[in-house]
Formats: C-alpha cells, structure tokens, sequence
C-alpha cells in the first residue's frame, strides 16, 4: 500500500465520528445502507454526515452505489485488509 493511501486510511479511520459511521455501515443486516439511515443514527447534521461519507470514500473504506433514489453504502473489505496487513508490515509484526 502507498504511503499516502495508508495515511488516508488512517486518517479516516482517526475520527471518532467516521469510524462510528463505518461501524454502523459494517453492521448493517443488509450489508449496505443508505445515507439516510446513517443520518438517523448520528448526532450530527446531515451535511456533516454527508462530509464524513466522502472522506470515507475518497480513503476507499466504503463504496457508494445508487439504487433509485438512494445512494447506498458498502464497506470496502479489501481496503479493510490492504491496511492491516500494511500496518502490520510497518510495525514489524508479520
């Protein structure tokens, strides 16, 4: 993984609200959501929720894809694994 790719991860992973959002996207029943239901499980504007959607897709955590109306979103598990094994690389524990 690049460098600058690994810190993206990172960063976006840092946010405590971002990653409560991916959390809530991973524990989806359906495995996606809709940006609506993530709104409905923060405290936080929906242009905020819509700010933290987009960095956590520009990181490559979660894939938006359209259904209809909607804009649902999946969790990235190969990003999800790329950056563990790369931070286990970077920190001597392979």
């Amino acid at each position: 993984m690049e460098d600058r790719k690994f810190q993206k991860v990172a960063k976006a992973l840092a946010d405590p609200r971002r990653f409560g959002i991916l959390q809530t996207i991973a524990a989806s029943e359906a495995g996606k959501i809709c940006s609506g239901q993530v709104c409905e499980t923060v405290t936080v504007a929906q242009a905020t929720v819509s700010h933290h959607l987009k960095e956590l897709t520009e990181a490559d955590l979660i894939t938006p894809h359209c259904e209809g109306q909607f804009k649902f979103f999946t969790v990235n598990l190969e990003t999800i694994d790329e950056y563990l094994g790369e931070l286990k690389k970077r920190l001597n524990l392979k």
